[in-house]
């Protein structure tokens, strides 16, 4: 559930704990007694310790940690993503720095000398779900070279990375470029019952003809950093480019009704965008345990997306757009700590967005939207050998300017958490959060855009941020070869925004806005298991939930349960993996919807030979398509729609890795490539 939440403010907070942090010397682990299970209980973190044989099993990060099965850690070395099992949002650094997807797809196994995982993230990173810090080993000189190539074989598409680092005397050059397209046929089908204000109705019974999406992205990144017995510095510059160049989709829809007849409904759109990005870190460790730690970035994107609709005996509507828009951050941060275990940390954060988009077509306007966060912290933290403890606050002040409106949104934000430890192999942890987040520029928009001859999407201009309050509570412990991990996630969303559909007498309008409360309960727990001298790993994860929605609007409630299970066995140069999801029936709650998801078959061979890995993976192989039904009565409309989902279908990849290491070892420079292109476009069709 912490994934749709935008923790936008929390990014920009102050670091609180030198093992939490990325504004301090890395730490060295302690003399601690190493014991087979290789996964050590301590305060304030969890240090795993990777096997020989999980590294000769491993080309990358996501791999090794895939391969080492931590109970708590749903990763997914495909897809390039790490989470809790629940579904919550964990960091990613690399020897206390931060990093994406990428850094860690090309960080090789054999460099990883150990793995920390935090549950409770303060500082900066306060109000994620966790975080994972990867340390490298260091050599005086040397550098990295990693290539990779994934070919979909079934579901066209492709991903390639590249990377390349050289270090010698502190200073580190790296360079980190890749690129990814697909061609995705995923398409919908199914009955809609429209009902307008003067209680006329419509209904349309709709089936796909055909349906293409092309999309290509590209990124580069050039980093520079710099360590010394005092000061750190991180800058990079980046291009990311994305392009959708061709979507196009026929549909049959037969009408009932207030109009009567069967049409055919042509749409097609395409989009590009290109966005420069600079960064810049610079942090100075100062006498007496103090540290001062300035952040700054910007960067600029510009935008086009244009679209055309047409449907028999319509007219047609097109839809063209362009956007510029930039972004400046800064941030500033001191903190001082004492020999007493306690540490007292104030942070200043500025966030500045602009927007100015330009709508020709069916629909004609300017839109400008400026947003300024400025939010002040003040943290305590605390540890001694068996447990820590931090506690985070401060305001949050949100000026936002929608064209000639201004809006203003002043909120008190809470970051609380702490971990302790029974022994080395025993834990118990408590993440919380009282915060808010920002809307999606896109719906906070006064524009409205056709669809259709009778739908429209419509901005809100009032939409205001929703507040948070979190609660994650969790045991964590290892009996022999036994790993176990039991969590319990309580959340509301107060304001909540999600979709509501209105009617007049000729148009269902389909708008964003705040109503009601979201609560939200999950019982998540993991058993992992591994035996005939490791090399057989089972790991099976049931989660429950009972979320409801109660608003003006809405009144729904479901309860949801469903498993995970995995079976890998590693032989000589060669990992077997079978992986299986049941199906469930969810309550989406932004939409919000009912929708019923189908099972997941994945099969995986690898094999690692030196610095060669081949990797076949197999997905759903039983059916081109994945399916999933959506039903949900919004009052003026009903839906009942099947979703085809050609990404997650039949899924059969073939990905080839080179990468070599050589010097006198050094420290590894992480990369740190976003592939996200900031943007307010309200997109239609």
């Amino acid at each position: 559930m912490k994934r749709l939440i935008l923790f936008s403010m929390v990014c920009l907070m102050a670091t609180a704990t030198q093992a939490q942090n990325d504004s301090i010397k890395n730490e060295t682990l302690p003399e601690v007694v190493v014991n087979a299970d290789g996964q050590i209980e301590m305060a304030d973190k969890t240090v795993l310790l990777p096997t020989t044989l999980e590294k000769k099993h491993s080309a990358n990060g996501f791999d090794l940690l895939s391969v080492m099965q931590t109970a708590e850690l749903d990763v997914s070395p495909h897809t390039r993503n790490i989470t809790t099992h629940s579904g919550g949002e964990v960091v990613i650094c690399i020897n206390g720095m931060e990093a994406l997807a990428e850094d860690v797809a090309t960080l090789r196994a054999k460099n990883i000398r150990s793995i920390e995982y935090i549950r409770t993230p303060s500082g900066k990173y306060a109000g994620k779900a966790g975080l994972v810090n990867f340390i490298t080993y260091k050599l005086e000189y040397g550098g990295n070279v990693y290539l990779s190539a994934t070919e979909g074989l079934a579901y066209k598409s492709g991903d390639y990375l590249a990377f390349t680092d050289f270090t010698r005397k502190g200073l580190t050059l790296s360079l980190t470029a890749s690129g990814d397209w697909a061609h995705d046929h995923s398409y919908s089908e199914g009955h809609e019952d429209f009902t307008f204000s003067d209680r006329s109705t419509l209904t349309r019974d709709f089936t796909s003809e055909t349906s293409l999406r092309k999309t290509n992205n590209q990124a580069v990144r050039l980093k520079l950093t710099s360590t010394g017995n005092s000061h750190r510095l991180n800058a990079y510059i980046s291009l990311t480019r994305q392009a959708v160049p061709s979507v196009e989709a026929a549909m049959k829809a037969l009408y009932t009704g207030r109009y009567d007849g069967t049409t055919q409904r042509l749409t097609s759109s395409d989009s590009r965008g290109l966005a420069p990005a600079v960064y810049a870190n610079y942090t100075l460790w100062l006498p007496k345990d103090q540290t001062l730690d300035f952040t700054a970035s910007a960067s600029f994107g510009h935008n086009r997306y244009n679209s055309r609709y047409t449907e028999t005996a319509q007219s047609a509507m097109t839809s063209d757009v362009t956007e510029d828009n930039n972004t400046i951050r800064g941030n500033a941060r001191y903190y001082k700590s004492w020999k007493n275990g306690l540490t007292l940390s104030g942070s200043l954060t500025h966030d500045h967005n602009h927007y100015k988009d330009t709508y020709t077509g069916t629909s004609a306007g300017n839109q400008r939207l400026t947003t300024d966060v400025t939010m002040g912290l003040v943290q305590l933290s605390g540890s001694a050998q068996k447990y820590y403890y931090y506690v985070s606050a401060g305001v949050s002040n949100s000026a936002v300017k929608l064209n000639d409106s201004h809006y203003n949104y002043c909120s008190p934000v809470a970051f609380y958490g702490g971990n302790y430890a029974l022994n080395q192999k025993h834990s118990l942890a408590l993440n919380g959060l009282f915060t808010h987040t920002l809307f999606d520029p896109s719906n906070k928009n006064d524009m409205t855009v056709p669809t259709s001859f009778f739908e429209a999407v419509k901005g809100n201009p009032d939409l205001a941020p929703l507040k948070v309050l979190d609660n994650t509570l969790s045991y964590n412990g290892q009996i022999g070869k036994s790993k176990i991990s039991i969590s319990y996630d309580n959340s509301i969303y107060f304001d909540n925004i999600l979709h509501r559909y209105d009617a007049d007498l000729q148009t269902i309008y389909d708008s964003r806005t705040n109503d009601g409360n979201y609560y939200g309960n999950m019982l998540t727990a993991t058993y992992a298991y591994s035996v005939f001298a490791d090399k057989l790993r089972l790991s099976v994860t049931a989660i429950e939930e009972y979320n409801m929605l109660r608003g003006d609007t809405y009144d729904l409630s479901r309860n949801i349960f469903r498993m995970k299970a995995s079976v890998t066995y590693l032989t000589g140069d060669w990992m077997l993996r079978f992986n299986y999801h049941t199906p469930y029936t969810a309550l989406d709650i932004r939409e919000p919807y009912l929708i019923s998801r189908r099972p997941v078959y994945e099969w995986l061979v690898s094999w690692n030979h030196k610095n060669w890995a081949v990797k076949a993976l197999v997905r759903n192989p039983f059916s081109r398509y994945t399916k999933q039904h959506i039903t949900m009565d919004y009052g003026c409309y009903r839906r009942d729609i099947w979703n085809y989902g050609e990404a997650d279908g039949r899924n059969i990849n073939l990905t080839v890795t080179y990468s070599l290491g050589y010097g006198k070892k050094s420290e590894r420079g992480d990369t740190d490539i976003d592939k996200h292109i900031n943007s307010a476009i309200m997109k239609t069709y």
